[in-house]
């Protein structure tokens, strides 16, 4: 599933502080790999983006509404985010990845949860207003269309390949993560029927979804699970606090969460591990509120690595290495 560069990282250091200096100087900012995420720590939700080791932290929104579930789009020009701010009911907008030209996308409320599309194209969504299901539309707002009719439908993650939409399902009181067709077509189920699971998140090759559940404790943690149909999972996090919204990043190395601190207060914090399940960083730190819903950009070429301490260029020294 991944590749990793095993001998002489020493000699590609350089070639990574050359490129990144290059990138600073030039002004070429928005080439690099960022995570959006969503925090409370102004008093009401807001959209952020930082870097991949957590520096740089800037606020993209600055209003009294709540913005939240922000969604790259596969060429970091544009995030897609669900919004109350033209009233009490949500609605999906994109912005540019300054928080520049706002435009609305959806007329009906109750609109959350967008997805782009590998290719740029389309924005799967969750529609509220009707009883929970799963929506697309042109990336401009166009072509709105219902993908599901049954069960209650909720968070929407497209295959690597934009062919599948793997998402929630909760159908006759039994909660599941399922895939089908990109037009609703060939639903199966891809895990066991459970009591609450959420925010699948394909791998970058496509075998393993992630997504949260609770463990048999009664806590939120983080699994993976063939997309094989032979229906392996595993867990990746084994202890408490609870941990959910897994986001794989581009390489797929590395998977960014969100970790919960218990109540009374419930601050929540983003967080690296690898995808195996080992901690890596500590990327937001607490304050009064909370940091959640990080979503990945890495422009194509760049491998985020997982030390989270530099990024390199994409070439062949990645060898392809047996995992899992």
């Amino acid at each position: 599933m991944l590749f990793k560069a095993r001998r002489g990282l020493t000699a590609l250091i350089p070639l990574a502080l050359l490129i990144s200096v290059h990138m600073a100087s030039s002004g070429y900012a928005a080439g690099r790999p960022k995570i959006a995420f969503s925090s409370t720590r102004d008093g009401n939700s807001e959209i952020y983006v930082m870097d991949i080791d957590g520096r740089n932290q800037v606020r993209l929104t600055n209003d009294l509404a709540n913005d939240f579930e922000p969604s790259w789009s596969p060429d970091g020009d544009r995030i897609a985010f669900a919004s109350d701010r033209t009233g009490r009911t949500n609605h999906i907008f994109t912005m540019d990845s300054d928080g520049g030209n706002l435009v609305k996308l959806t007329e009906v409320g109750g609109s959350r949860d967008p997805a782009w599309s590998p290719d740029g194209k389309k924005i799967a969504y969750t529609r509220s207003r009707g009883g929970y299901q799963l929506w697309v539309m042109d990336a401009d707002g166009g072509n709105q269309a219902s993908l599901t009719q049954i069960g209650k439908n909720l968070h929407p993650a497209w295959s690597p390949d934009g062919l599948r939409i793997a998402f929630v399902s909760v159908r006759a009181g039994a909660t599941g993560i399922y895939a089908m067709d990109k037009n609703g077509n060939n639903e199966e189920r891809i895990t066991q029927n459970m009591v609450t699971a959420g925010h699948p998140a394909w791998s970058p090759d496509g075998k393993w979804i992630a997504y949260e559940s609770l463990d048999e404790e009664g806590r939120f943690q983080i699994f993976v699970v063939k997309t094989d149909g032979t229906g392996l999972s595993k867990r990746l996090t084994p202890n408490p606090p609870d941990k959910w919204r897994p986001e794989w990043s581009p390489d797929g190395d590395t998977i960014a969460y969100v970790s919960v601190k218990p109540l009374p207060f419930e601050i929540m914090t983003i967080h690296l591990m690898t995808d195996r399940g080992n901690h890596i960083k500590q990327l937001s730190e607490e304050h009064d509120g909370s940091d959640t819903e990080p979503d990945w950009y890495a422009p194509v070429g760049w491998s985020v690595s997982a030390a989270a301490n530099f990024v390199t260029m994409w070439g062949e020294m990645k060898k392809p290495t047996a995992r899992r």
